[in-house]
């Protein structure tokens, strides 16, 4: 693949930040975002300098529940990429706790970073890819779609992405644009922690491999 742009939300760790290493190593030049893992970026930046200096890696600070700020970032990557192709929408939150004891504000927040940002996002660069006929969209939901005990938000906003998506790839597949959800199980990418007591031991004892998936 050569000459194709990537551009990756909630990149810098994670499944995000495998992603980027799996575009760059088959020839993709790729923009990411993080949030405040600072750190976490600035390794990828150097993973990719040494591992693949012949691609275009950069990194951009953004908060996806701000759509004024996607709109700017958006633009930044056009300017250094000239056109993006294709999008993978991965940016979330997790604030797990019973819903009877759930606040607004992360009931809002998680909802606002999963689904919201991510349709800040598909909104931003449709023009886009309507103008060239092509576009590859990807958004990442999760098992907890169908309902998730501690997860409410969460679930909640993952089963959000999945219309969300579904909606995308009818109204604009006709134009040369696809759009398809992920929906991996359990994934060790610290985004859980140790917040639900035995979740991890929970979910081995009830899958098929007994044990979780990896990022990469």
């Amino acid at each position: 693949m050569v000459n194709m742009n990537l551009f990756v939300s909630g990149g810098a760790s994670g499944i995000g930040r495998s992603v980027v290493i799996a575009a760059l190593s088959k020839g993709w030049n790729v923009g990411f975002s993080y949030h405040n893992n600072n750190e976490g970026a600035q390794q990828l930046l150097d993973i990719a300098a040494a591992e693949f200096p012949q691609q275009l890696c950069r990194a951009y600070q953004l908060d996806v529940i701000d759509s004024g700020a996607v709109e700017s970032v958006g633009d930044r990557l056009l300017v250094d990429f000239s056109n993006i192709d294709a999008v993978v929408c991965n940016a979330g939150i997790d604030l797990p706790g019973n819903l009877v004891s759930m606040t607004d504000e992360d009931w809002a927040l998680v909802l606002n970073t999963n689904l919201s940002g991510t349709f800040y996002l598909i909104r931003y660069f449709l023009p886009l890819f309507l103008a060239n006929k092509y576009g590859r969209i990807v958004t990442l939901s999760s098992l907890a779609k169908d309902g998730s005990s501690g997860q409410a938000a969460y679930a909640a906003s993952k089963a959000g992405l999945v219309g969300l998506t579904k909606t995308t790839a009818k109204e604009y597949g006709r134009f040369g644009i696809t759009a398809n959800v992920l929906v991996p199980g359990l994934i060790d990418t610290g985004i859980i922690g140790n917040d639900i007591k035995g979740i991890k031991d929970f979910f081995c004892s009830t899958c098929t491999r007994g044990k979780t998936g990896v990022p990469h």
